[in-house]
């Protein structure tokens, strides 16, 4: 009798426990979104990338990482000279990492990780040492995010880029590696909307926050849900940012605009893309 007691408690106090509070990584421009779930990860990105004309044009900011694995980009896609130069130059992280997992498919995380994170930084050195950061100086720029399965277990590995102070300078270089528990959630941006719905209290965004997964969310333990159920909140979290009640919570502090992608990376299926359940 004393057993079946013990094992009722342990068990509701597994199901009333509060789930984690989400990670939370300021980045002006785009918005990348990860949960962890028993089975590996679901993750999402918008596309937005911010010219130095003040244009925001689309880049892809998720790539498959080889088998069981995915690098994201956080924070600006590209760099570039100011403008009005006779001749601009630009450093494109997006297109570096996919040029190099597209000529390593089938590289283990780790080494897709630092291979990827080393081409960046070299290219991104060398253009820094032609001209100075201006008015940035040693503010956060960029982040590699790489998210997967290391010896079966859920890994999530970042490297975040601040621009260096003086002409000439490398960039600093932020490096962090954890396995991830169930029911974790990172998110990348600097966008208000997505705690907003997460665990916000006010009415602001209430159209979205009515959506049946937000209540879905907003009711469960995290760590019970599944993969696809990550997706479809993730992809009200974005319609919700890039819609116009989000730009104007926003206003201009952060960036955020389609194209939208989804993927999943479990240990049955590997890497996948996916589109989220309407």
């Amino acid at each position: 009798m004393l057993k079946t007691v013990l094992i009722f408690l342990a068990s509701l106090l597994a199901t009333t426990a509060e789930s984690p509070a989400p990670h939370v990584v300021s980045a002006k421009v785009g918005l990348v979104l990860i949960a962890a779930t028993r089975q590996g990860f679901a993750l999402a990105t918008d596309g937005s990338s911010l010219n130095a004309d003040g244009r925001v044009s689309q880049e892809q900011r998720l790539f498959q990482a080889g088998k069981q694995g995915a690098i994201m980009i956080a924070g600006s896609v590209s760099i570039q000279d100011p403008i009005g130069k006779r001749v601009r130059e630009e450093v494109n992280v997006g297109r570096i990492a996919s040029r190099w997992l597209a000529a390593h498919p089938d590289a283990d995380l780790q080494t897709a990780d630092r291979e990827v994170n080393a081409a960046v930084a070299a290219a991104m050195n060398k253009f820094l040492s032609m001209c100075g950061p201006g008015a940035e100086s040693g503010a956060f720029k960029f982040g590699v995010i790489t998210a997967g399965l290391v010896d079966g277990k859920p890994t999530l590995i970042a490297t975040r880029y601040f621009l260096p102070g003086p002409k000439g300078k490398t960039m600093r270089a932020e490096h962090t590696s954890s396995v991830a528990q169930p029911g974790e959630i990172w998110i990348f941006s600097r966008s208000s909307v997505p705690l907003e719905l997460l665990n916000g209290k006010s009415n602001t965004l209430e159209q979205f926050r009515g959506d049946a997964t937000i209540k879905k969310f907003r009711s469960s333990q995290n760590s019970g849900l599944a993969e696809q159920d990550y997706l479809t909140l993730f992809d009200r979290i974005l319609k919700a940012s890039e819609s116009d009640q989000g730009k104007k919570l926003d206003g201009k502090r952060a960036i955020v605009a389609p194209p939208n992608r989804f993927a999943t990376v479990t240990s049955k299926d590997g890497f996948s893309w996916s589109t989220a359940q309407k």
